[in-house]
């Protein structure tokens, strides 16, 4: 019998974004470096700094790109 979800899942939206791209919403949003990634870790869409993730993210297609690596290891 297999589990039910046998592809990991991200732990937050800070591993789908590029290298960078959290220092770069911080000093968009004028923010600290540490709030823009406590916001991430709790992905509260209406946060402006989980917005301009979730934007980063589809721009680069990371999100893809781990759908794709979790039906390679299945």
């Amino acid at each position: 019998m297999q589990p039910l979800e046998t592809s990991p899942t991200p732990k937050d939206l800070r591993m789908l974004l590029p290298h960078g791209a959290i220092s770069d919403i911080a000093r968009s949003l004028k923010l600290s470096h540490a709030a823009v990634s406590k916001a991430l870790q709790k992905a509260r869409p209406a946060h402006p700094a989980v917005a301009e993730a979730i934007r980063l993210i589809k721009e680069t297609g990371s999100q893809a790109v781990l759908h794709d690596l979790n039906l390679l290891n299945q």
